[in-house]
């Protein structure tokens, strides 16, 4: 899973990204907006974690944006705003689900995975494909009923191609 971390506060964002990382999460991090909002237009990223307050542009832009320019990789938006408001409003421009700060590191990690799931249409976080039973909660693969023992990368690439059957992958 390869994931676009927009986040201003260095601290939080080295502790997601620490976070992400041993979850076998892909992470590129910036902590501007418009060059998130760039980033996000060029590269097929699986999820955005996008904080609200940025120094160059306001999430809700980036939102804004990112939808107008129909990119549809999910967006959850991470915030100190706890307003009922202000959570209505990033839903209902395009963001796929809210955090407030702070948070809990498991739920996030949970988060992510389960709307990256449902934006690539499982639903379940286990995934048939022929023999082939892939776990993307606890990370295990099975054939035939037999566990299948990967490295990281193996996994992480097997993953890639289960979300995205029968999509034309490049190599990046």
């Amino acid at each position: 899973m390869r994931v676009l971390l927009i986040e201003d506060d260095a601290l939080t964002a080295k502790g997601i990204e620490t976070l992400l990382k041993k979850e076998g999460v892909v992470v590129d991090t910036t902590s501007f907006g418009q060059y998130g909002l760039e980033v996000g237009k060029i590269y097929d990223y699986d999820g955005i974690i996008l904080d609200l307050m940025l120094p160059d542009i306001d999430g809700l832009e980036v939102i804004k944006k990112l939808r107008a320019a129909n990119i549809k990789t999910p967006v959850i938006v991470l915030s100190g705003l706890s307003q009922c408001e202000d959570k209505v409003q990033c839903l209902d421009i395009g963001a796929d689900d809210y955090i407030t700060k702070p948070f809990d590191g498991n739920e996030l990690v949970s988060r992510i995975q389960a709307v990256v799931r449902r934006s690539k249409g499982h639903a379940d976080p286990v995934i048939k494909i022929g023999r082939m039973t892939v776990n993307l909660q606890s990370r295990r693969v099975e054939v035939d009923g037999n566990v299948l023992h990967l490295t990281g990368k193996e996994y992480s690439i097997l993953e890639l191609l289960c979300l995205r059957k029968g999509v034309t992958l490049t190599k990046d």
